[in-house]
């Protein structure tokens, strides 16, 4: 029987981290002009899709459309949250984004109003800043500047 000849080959493997199923999609891999990549940010696939994603970007970027809903509709595995996942990363953590599935609008906990209207308040994003000051150190003494009687003279 023949020897077999073989070559060490040495690969170094980088571990991905994912949290969830679209944790890896870091925004909607288009470049300059619009144009899909073929593998870009995350994405694969629905070059139709993430144009016209990227075309609303553009718009809500502009000042075009702020304020409004996307509904993004489609057969299931099509790639939705996956879209509207990249639109998020595009737009950055400054422009308030909240996802819904239907699932959450249609629920026999709630109306489908009660639902809208809480994913709508979700989307505002008031974020409060607040500084305080601390003093540390000893207390060595109090004093009280008001008067030892509180009662009415008649």
């Amino acid at each position: 029987m023949a020897g077999v000849k073989t070559t060490p080959e040495i690969k170094e493997i980088t571990k991905i981290e994912r949290i969830g199923a679209h944790s890896h999609i870091r925004g909607l891999g288009l470049d300059d002009t619009l144009e899909a990549r073929a593998v870009s940010q995350g994405m694969v696939g629905q070059k139709e899709a993430r144009r016209a994603a990227g075309v609303i970007l553009k718009m809500i970027q502009a000042g075009q459309i702020a304020g409004r809903a996307i509904l993004l509709a489609g057969q299931p595995g099509t790639g939705k949250t996956a879209i509207a996942m990249g639109m998020a990363k595009a737009l950055g953590e400054e422009t308030p984004f909240a996802m819904m599935a239907a699932s959450e609008l249609f629920s026999l906990e709630m109306s489908k109003t009660e639902a809208l209207t809480q994913a709508f308040r979700k989307a505002i994003g008031v974020r409060i800043k607040e500084e305080t000051e601390i003093i540390e150190g000893e207390v060595v003494e109090i004093e009280i500047d008001r008067p030892a009687t509180t009662g009415s003279a008649a």
